[in-house]
Parts: C-alpha cells; sequence; structure tokens
C-alpha cells in the first residue's frame, strides 16, 4: 500500500518534531551529570535536527529515498559533540535499510533497527552501557521479538510499543552507570532518543495524512508525494498516545556553538560551492576530478545528490565538469582574495589568478581546537596551522571539522580536539575527509594539546610523532577552575550552582565560593614535590588583581616553583594551568 505525505506535511513533521525537543533541550541539558558549562548533549541534537531540516527544506523531489537520503547527509554533516555524531549514526543506520527496501514491513524496521544499533556502536572507541546506545540495543530486542511473535501490527501500535519500552530503558540507565545512580538522574543521550520519538509520535497523531497510514497494517512501499493529498483519519487510537512521559530534572541554560574560523595563504581564487543533482553518480571518481581543478576540494553525498567545495583559479572548468553527472544548484562562486584584501582594508582590484602547477607540498599540516584570542596565538606560535574555534560549550560540527581538513595544504593532517566532547566528532570528520592522511591525537584539554604539539616533530615519522604526542598528552598535569552551571552531587561533595570547582583530567577535585581559594587548593591538591614550573592560562573573565594575588599566594607555598601567566581569553573558565 503506497505511503504519502506531501511536501507541507514533511515541513509539520520536522517542525513538531524540533519544536517538541526544544521544549526538552534545557531538560536534557541538565540532565549531564558534570555541573561543568560544556557542549551539551540537549543543545549538541537539537543543532543536528536543526541541520536536518535545513536539507529537508532544499528538497524538490519528494520520494522517500530523496527525503531520507537529505535527512541522513544532514545529519553526518550537522553533527556536534558526541550525542550528535552518535545520532547521526543511528539515523543514518536506520535510513540505508529503509532506502534498500521495496517495502516497509516489521522485517525490514527489525534490520533498519540492527543496522542502528551496530552503527551507533561502532562509531564509539569504548562504548559504556548505559547510555543511548543501551536505549538503542533495548529497541532492537523488543522489535527483534516482535517479528517473531507477530504477524501483523498496526504502525501507531509499534511507535507506542517503541515508546514504553525506550521509557523504560532511559529509567534503567540511572541504575547501569553508578555515577548517574549517585546524581540520582538518567542518561542525557537516551531521554534524547525518547523525547524525539515522542515528538516523532505527536506528529503522526497531528497530521492526518500520516495518521490514516499509522493505521495500517505494517506492510507497504514507499514514496513522498509533492502533492497534498491525504488520508482518512482513523480515530481508534492507542490508549498509551494520551500518556505523557515522566519529566526527570528541571531546566537549565541552553548552550550556543561558533563558526570555525581558519587562515591561511590564499593560493586559489574562487571559492566555489554548488549541489549536483542527478542520477548514478559516481562520487570517487568525481572527487577525483574535483580535486584536481584546486584544493580544500569536499565531495560529499550519494549517487542522486552531491555537495561539492573546491578552492581553484577556474570555477567554469569545475562547473563544467559537474554538468556531465546532472543539473547544478545553490551555486556560489566568491573571489576569496577581494574578500582577504577587503579584510585587511586594501581596495585594489584584483586581475584573475595566474593558475598554479605546483603539486601540493609533502608536509603535514596541524588542526587544533581552541577557543580565545590568547589561546590561538599560543597554538599559532608552536606550529598550529590551522584554529577551529570551539571547546567547552561551543562543539565544532563534523562539517567544521571538515572544511579545517580540506583546507589545509598538506597531504597529511594532524587533529587536536582538546576536548574530550569532541574527540569523536574529529573521527567522523576523519572518516569523510578524502585524500589526505588524518590522525587525531586524543587530547583532552588545552594544556594536553600544547604538551603534545611540542613533542612534535616534522622530520619524523607519523607513527614516531603518534606515539609522542600521545605519551605527552597523557603525562600532562592540568587544572581547570570554572562555576558550577547546575547543582551536583559528586564523590567530591554537594555542588550548588555558581560556586567554583576545580577539576583535573576531567574530575572535580575542589569545591570554593571563591576563584582564587578554588585555583590555589586545586594546584596543592594536584602539585608534587619533583614538579617546577606552573603555567596558567587566564580566561577572559580573569581579574588582574586575582592573577597577582594567586602568585604571590603560590610563591609563599611553592617558593622554588615557577609561575608563569598567559592571556588565554577563553570564556567560562578564569584559569586552565598545567604543572610540569
Amino acid at each position: 500500500m503506497l505511503y504519502e505525505i506531501n511536501n507541507q506535511d514533511l515541513k509539520k513533521v520536522i517542525d513538531i518534531i524540533l519544536e517538541k525537543f526544544k521544549e526538552s533541550e534545557e531538560k536534557i541539558n541538565d540532565l549531564n551529570v558534570f555541573p561543568v558549562p560544556d557542549g551539551d548533549t540537549g543543545t549538541n541534537m537539537l543543532l543536528t535536527l536543526k541541520a536536518i531540516k535545513e536539507e529537508l527544506l532544499k528538497l524538490k523531489n519528494f520520494s522517500v529515498k530523496s527525503v531520507l537520503e537529505k535527512a541522513s547527509f544532514g545529519a553526518l554533516m550537522g553533527a556536534r559533540g558526541n550525542s550528535g555524531v552518535i545520532f547521526s549514526q543511528i539515523l543514518k543506520g536506520f535510513f540505508d535499510i529503509i532506502i534498500k527496501s521495496d517495502s516497509l514491513n516489521l522485517d525490514v524496521i527489525k534490520e533498519a533497527l540492527k543496522s542502528s544499533r551496530d552503527m551507533a556502536y561502532d562509531s564509539v572507541q569504548d562504548p559504556t552501557e548505559g547510555t543511548m546506545l543501551t536505549t538503542m540495543k533495548d529497541i532492537y530486542k523488543l522489535v527483534e521479538n516482535l517479528a517473531i511473535n507477530t504477524d501483523k501490527i498496526k504502525l501507531v501500535e509499534l511507535l507506542d510499543r517503541i515508546i514504553s519500552e525506550t521509557e523504560k530503558s532511559v529509567e534503567r540507565t540511572t541504575f547501569l552507570l553508578p555515577v548517574l545512580k549517585k546524581a540520582g538522574v538518567v542518561d542525557a543521550g537516551a531521554q534524547g532518543i525518547l523525547d524525539i520519538l515522542i515528538g516523532a509520535r505527536k506528529a503522526f497523531i497531528e497530521i492526518n495524512s500520516i495518521n490514516g497510514s499509522l493505521e495500517r497494517e505494517l506492510s507497504m512501499a514507499g514514496s513522498v508525494s509533492p502533492a497534498s493529498g491525504s488520508s482518512k483519519n482513523n480515530k481508534s487510537r492507542s490508549n498509551s498516545l494520551d500518556r505523557e512521559p515522566k519529566a526527570y530534572v528541571p531546566q537549565a541554560e541552553g548552550k550556543r556553538l561558533k563558526e570555525v574560523k581558519m587562515g591561511y595563504e590564499i593560493k586559489y581564487t574562487y571559492c566555489t560551492e554548488f549541489m549536483i543533482k542527478g542520477s548514478g553518480i559516481n562520487i570517487e571518481r568525481l572527487r577525483e576530478r574535483i580535486e584536481s581543478f584546486g584544493d580544500s576540494a569536499m565531495v560529499v553525498g550519494n549517487e542522486n545528490l552531491v555537495k561539492i567545495h573546491v578552492h581553484t583559479n577556474h570555477p567554469q572548468k569545475v562547473l563544467k565538469r559537474a554538468l556531465r553527472e546532472g543539473t547544478l544548484h545553490e551555486i556560489q562562486i566568491n573571489n576569496m582574495e577581494d574578500q582577504r584584501k577587503e579584510a585587511v582594508g586594501e581596495a585594489e582590484p584584483v586581475g584573475e589568478a595566474e593558475p598554479v602547477e605546483e603539486k601540493m607540498e609533502e608536509r603535514r599540516a596541524l588542526v587544533v581546537v581552541a577557543n580565545g584570542d590568547g589561546l590561538e596565538e599560543i597554538f599559532k606560535s608552536i606550529g598550529a596551522d590551522i584554529i577551529v574555534s570551539g571547546g567547552q560549550s561551543m562543539n565544532p560540527s563534523t562539517y567544521d571539522i571538515v572544511k579545517a581538513i580540506n583546507s589545509a595544504e598538506a597531504d597529511e593532517v594532524i587533529i587536536f580536539p582538546n576536548n574530550k566532547n569532541i574527540i569523536l566528532t574529529a573521527n567522523q570528520a576523519k572518516k569523510i575527509a578524502r585524500n589526505k592522511s588524518v590522525y587525531i591525537v586524543s587530547t583532552k584539554n588545552i594544556p594536553a594539546g600544547i604538551s603534545a604539539i611540542l613533542s612534535y616533530n616534522p622530520d619524523s615519522g607519523m607513527e614516531e610523532n603518534s606515539y609522542n604526542m600521545e605519551e605527552a598528552a597523557k603525562k600532562t598535569k592540568n587544572g581547570e577552575i570554572t562555576q558550577a552551571v547546575r547543582n551536583a552531587n559528586l564523590m567530591v561533595g554537594e555542588i550548588k550552582k555558581g560556586e567554583y570547582i576545580g577539576l583535573s583530567d576531567g574530575k572535580v577535585r575542589v569545591i570554593s565560593d571563591d576563584v582564587v581559594d578554588a585555583t590555589i587548593d586545586l594546584v596543592r591538591d594536584i602539585v608534587s614535590s619533583t614538579e617546577e614550573v606552573i603555567t596558567f592560562y587566564t580566561g577572559k573573565d580573569a581579574i588582574p588583581e586575582d592573577n597577582e594575588t594567586i602568585k604571590k599566594k603560590l610563591k609563599k607555598y611553592f617558593p622554588k616553583m615557577d609561575i608563569e601567566m598567559h592571556k588565554g581569553g577563553q570564556p567560562l573558565y578564569p584559569y586552565i594551568f598545567s604543572i610540569e
């Protein structure tokens, strides 16, 4: 039986899911056990949903295949933070199976959920139970059992059963992770999955053309119609539709993210971006040809829809080659030399750039994630080639990092995430980036990133460098001072919102109502007698008088240690420091 939804209803579906999730964003953020101001789960998942909406709004062809491919592409490129990346893989795994299937039945949905589960687990280096991974596994087990024991089931009933099982799975996460149990909360990512499902159910109920289809037996081929058709509204709904899930915690503030910032010499004049719509597009062959026209090339998509970005001196040749694959859309060509001169105040017109025939220099580029004018300058001074703006509370997207990788004029690219919540995104970008060897150094904080780069030797091979940089990062003793953004009850004690907390290696070690006392206490807690230097990176909100007070007090406690203060300019963290 044909499943139809018109383009207006498609927009309503994503709007309803987004609005429903927005209501839960701060609630989900507040489930994060650590009270640090980080890129929160609710915000990251919401931004991923928004990226899906942006891609869907570009659709002209409303076949189910096109819709799912576009949604998968949007999630992949818009994913931010661990939760966003895992969520994008859940969607990709599910949609890949649906796209390949001629009909939608219980066995297909079972296989799609199995694919979601597998891709979600595979995206994480060390999968942890009691997270959104467990919830996806529980959903798959439910549907697997239904497929064995059920001949036919209505979509509305299946969705209700999935939501019911997800609610139970979310509640179980509290008892699977000790840190969640102690805090008395559920896993934020698992709660996010539940809220997305609830939003989907709300959309299915409110839109008649979908609601009618939901009441049919689960056996149908899929297409999405741009025509404004509708189905009869079957009112015999499951009682569970009237159930609202439990609200677990009060709300907290959401976060904003910043865009990537990059600096490099202009070798090719024209930044050329566009979309190709066709059929049977050979992406690998097209990518090779596009890359030959310049640098910073990104060719991503599928056999019917491809997004292209390249820096070139011959945009007309790029477009001519692309036309062989299909129709061109959303063409943007910008003269980067004009943009550069405008930025530095030069008004001279720029002539056509001479073609550059030189082969890409065989060297390595260091890509660093950091936020703060001072930190960016420090990283550049020790060898960083490209800075991607991001860090705590501002996790860059997969696309941001892919763009940075592709902009590097080097065969090998080394990425320093400098935040544990960005490592997974960096690995996702590594899988997408083409024609370059990408290495991730698992730096979880700024001092670790600085130590890793200082141990880098451009004359050594990558195997030796990777080992040396990872070891340097692991050995770096570090501390961070910030204010708690929510109440929490951790091993170190009860924390109230607004109090200063001191962290080392991601663990809260001290609590104080005074920033100077918190800093001194943390240093004294982690320093040893063999260490000689404490290096501070002061945040944009650090007060000069506090800086001097900290130096004087530390000199009193550790008269033989050198104490250095550098302007970092990072937000939210008045002090970040390393001890050597």
